[in-house]
C-alpha cells in the first residue's frame, strides 16, 4: 500500500481585514494623498499666477489615481495597507488583474464612495471583485 506524502506547503487561509484596519488604511492613505497634493500644488504655484486654476483638479485626480493604482498594481498594497499588514487580492485569493485594479481605482472617484458599504463589501471592492485581507508574509 503506497502512502502519499503531501510536500506542498499548506496555503495560508485568507482572513478578511476588519473594519478598524480598513478605516486606518483609509486615514493613512488619505493623509499621504493630501500631503502629496499640497506639496505638488505648492511646487506648481506659478500656475495660479497664470490663473490656471482648473489644472489643479486634473493634477490632483491624476495624483490620486497614480497613488492607488500604481502601488496596488506594483506591490498589491498602498502605504496604509503596508502599515496595517493587509493587501488586495481577487475574490478567489489570487493576485488581482490589471483590469480589476483599474476598476477598483476608478470606482474610488464615485461621490460618497468611502461610505458606500453594499452587500457586505465596500463599493470599490464589489465593483472590482477584490478583497482586502491580512498579509501573511
Amino acid at each position: 500500500m503506497d502512502t502519499e506524502i503531501n510536500t506542498k506547503p499548506a496555503a495560508a487561509a485568507l482572513v478578511e481585514a476588519d473594519g478598524a484596519r480598513r478605516f486606518l488604511n483609509f486615514v493613512i492613505d488619505a493623509a499621504i494623498v493630501v500631503s502629496l497634493i499640497l506639496i505638488f500644488n505648492k511646487f506648481y504655484f506659478f500656475l495660479r499666477i497664470l490663473h490656471v486654476h482648473d489644472v489643479f483638479k486634473v493634477y490632483d485626480l491624476a495624483l490620486i489615481f497614480a497613488y492607488f493604482y500604481g502601488l496596488e498594481l506594483s506591490l498589491g498594497q498602498t502605504v496604509g495597507k503596508m502599515i496595517t499588514k493587509t493587501k488586495v487580492v481577487s475574490e478567489d485569493g489570487s493576485k488581482p488583474s490589471t483590469h480589476q485594479l483599474l476598476v477598483r481605482t476608478i470606482s474610488r472617484f464615485i461621490p460618497l464612495e468611502p461610505v458606500l458599504y453594499i452587500g457586505g463589501n465596500w463599493l470599490h471592492d464589489s465593483l472590482s471583485r477584490t478583497r482586502v485581507v491580512f498579509d501573511n508574509k
